[in-house]
């Protein structure tokens, strides 16, 4: 099954260079109040310490952190953050951070700085700086104790087996037949008034005679059999990768597709990224400005992903939309 993650920054369609307008000629600029509180939600995610929190049916109810809500002021709107924080960051410097960080961003976007930046600290959760001291640790003692280490985190993360969904339907199929012989056992000692089904269907069956639908029944039965089999002993699929520096960390395909996808996206000629990881291979599809060839772009991606045990190997696909007529490329001021 293929994890991807996408990530993109939109810009104009038009990306011809024009001289600004005079002021008079302008018009007014109107931002929505659903505009600041998406600007305001991912600066918060940029903040150290903060960390993105999801509970179950949260993209439904809105329950994942961070959320920012905007009161409907255009010209200095007051924003209220929820965020999470990674244990075991400060509550007070985190959202001193977030405060600032995020007047600052819509400041700088929107040319609006809000009348005041409400913080409230609505979960803690396990931080990325937290994953990282921990695999410093790992990569410590695995020099002072290989042997150790290696016993402590041998097992490698693998995905839920089939025979386990297999083995829940058989259960349901043996209670449903232990149902149906207690119904038959009341039928026959008189406790319950019904026609009994087991001897009504094995007279049915003992008065069929062979058509040739039973052919295809009998066949359909083995494939069956031979599905069930292989799901009962095949091994499980592997769902993370491992850290070279650190024996018994590890990463998912979503999260280094995530990874990729930010990277592209840090480049100031991306216009949008998006990465797919399927088993071996990771294709990054990234549309750059005109006239940008990503070609720094590729040793940047191969480099994020050195530091994993078997790394998938990265393809780029980087297209860019051909110059507009008239508009020639040179440095960009």
């Amino acid at each position: 099954m293929a994890d991807t993650a996408v990530a993109q920054r939109s810009v104009p369609h038009d990306l011809e260079v024009r001289p600004p307008a005079p002021p008079a000629d302008r018009g007014d600029l109107h931002v929505e109040a659903r505009v600041y509180s998406q600007i305001a939600r991912q600066a918060a995610l940029e903040v150290p310490g903060v960390v993105a929190h999801s509970v179950t049916f949260g993209s439904l109810t809105g329950r994942n952190l961070p959320r920012a809500l905007a009161d409907s002021d255009s010209r200095h709107p007051a924003i209220a953050v929820e965020i999470a924080i990674g244990w075991p960051s400060s509550a007070a410097e985190v959202s001193a951070g977030v405060q600032h960080h995020v007047a600052e961003v819509l400041t700088r976007l929107t040319g609006r700085r809000p009348s005041r930046v409400d913080v409230d600290v609505a979960a803690v959760s396990q931080s990325e700086l937290l994953l990282t001291e921990e695999v410093a640790e790992i990569a410590t003692a695995q020099q002072d104790s290989p042997d150790a280490v290696l016993t402590q985190h041998d097992r490698i993360p693998r995905s839920y087996p089939a025979a386990g969904l297999l083995a829940a339907v058989i259960g349901l199929l043996m209670v449903l037949s232990a149902v149906v012989s207690g119904r038959e056992y009341a039928v026959a000692q008189g406790h319950y008034d019904s026609e009994p089904w087991l001897a009504d269907a094995a007279g049915w069956l003992s008065s069929t005679a062979w058509q040739t639908w039973m052919v295809a029944a009998a066949i359909g039965a083995m494939v069956v059999g031979v599905w069930l089999l292989y799901n009962a002993i095949r091994p499980r699929a592997r769902t993370h990768r491992a850290i070279t520096a650190a024996p018994g960390v590890w990463t998912r395909d979503t999260d280094i597709a995530r990874r990729l996808s930010a990277i592209a996206l840090d480049d100031d000629t991306t216009v949008s990224a998006g990465t797919t990881v399927v088993r071996g291979r990771a294709k990054v599809t990234v549309l750059g400005q005109p006239g940008s060839d990503g070609g720094a772009l590729q040793k940047q991606l191969e480099d994020a992903v050195s530091w994993l045990d078997s790394p998938p190997k990265v393809v780029l696909d980087h297209s860019a939309p051909p110059l507009s007529p008239g508009i020639e490329e040179g440095p960009s001021t």
